[in-house]
């Protein structure tokens, strides 16, 4: 009687153990979830580099629906309050067909005959991400899978959910089920871990600012003038006694500037002497000739 006490106990256990202790919505139906023939089943821990690309479904039992979707969380997210955690969603692909018969899985946990889960034309609501916990508390992650049936649903219900996909960070699966209706729709389950091998990093944070500024003004006048003035006057006057007499008087000024390197050059200047000078030997030569001609 102990015996079959302990027996009923241990499957009890392994039922209980296809979605993590206390995720909702839990199940106790097993999805299987395969990498590549490598098993990532009922909480055991994977490789990271195994889990690139999205992995292959299937049950143990056939399924009496006709389209099914597949949720995938991390619900070990870190935080800065650390043991708290986040949540992030993996990936939600919708017009998952299950096949109607049998075939044979060989996995790293041995063989079975299961009933695969094909994918259809639609694409993911949220594509797939692949683990990859980072070097901070908690070191390991819980990857969980819950398998919805959405036969006959309402396009609305299936609206709900491609909306909820579009928010990654925090996503709670219970809520999102519930707005599209589905909460009571979830049929298999299952959780794996990957695991960063450590150690942790150090929580620090660093900003950095500089800020530089430089004016400079620099101001220069010059000025220069240049002028020169220069005036000359002169004046001569001549008498002759006899038959005639003449005067003259002449005076020029000239007056320039032209700036130049030494600031300074003499303009131009007329003089009126030479004018007068050449009148006076005109007169003297007339004076002779009159005085010639009188004494012939």
């Amino acid at each position: 009687m102990l015996c079959k006490s302990f027996t009923a106990l241990a499957v009890a256990s392994l039922a209980s153990a296809a979605t993590p202790s206390g995720f909702e919505p839990a199940s106790t139906t097993d999805l299987i979830v395969t990498y590549n023939g490598v098993q990532a089943q009922s909480g055991s821990v994977v490789a990271r580099d195994g889990t690139a690309s999205e992995p292959k479904l299937a049950t143990t039992q056939r399924l009496n629906g006709t389209s099914y979707a597949v949720l995938m969380i991390d619900l070990d997210i870190p935080t800065n309050s650390p043991p708290q955690t986040n949540t992030l969603l993996h990936w939600m692909q919708t017009d998952l067909t299950p096949a109607t018969s049998a075939t044979a899985l060989n996995t790293s946990a041995g063989n079975a005959n299961v009933f695969a889960l094909e994918t259809g034309q639609t694409p993911a609501f949220a594509t797939y991400l692949q683990p990859n916990p980072p070097a901070r508390v908690p070191l390991s992650h819980r990857y969980t899978q819950i398998l919805v049936d959405t036969t006959g649903v309402q396009q609305t219900a299936l609206d709900s959910l491609k909306s909820a996909a579009e928010t990654r960070q925090g996503f709670k699966a219970q809520e999102v089920l519930a707005a599209a209706g589905l909460e009571n729709k979830v049929v298999a389950g299952n959780f794996y871990n990957v695991t960063n091998p450590g150690p942790v990093a150090a929580s620090n944070s660093s900003s950095s600012g500089g800020s530089s500024s430089g004016s400079g003004s620099s101001s220069g006048s010059g000025s220069s003038s240049g002028g020169g003035a220069r005036s000359g006057s002169n004046s001569t006057s001549g008498s002759g006694g006899g038959s005639g007499n003449g005067t003259g008087a002449g005076a020029a000024t000239g007056s320039g500037s032209n700036p130049g390197t030494n600031g300074t050059q003499p303009g131009n200047i007329t003089s009126g002497a030479v004018v007068q000078e050449s009148k006076s030997m005109t007169a003297l030569v007339l004076l002779v000739v009159a005085t010639l001609f009188l004494g012939v």
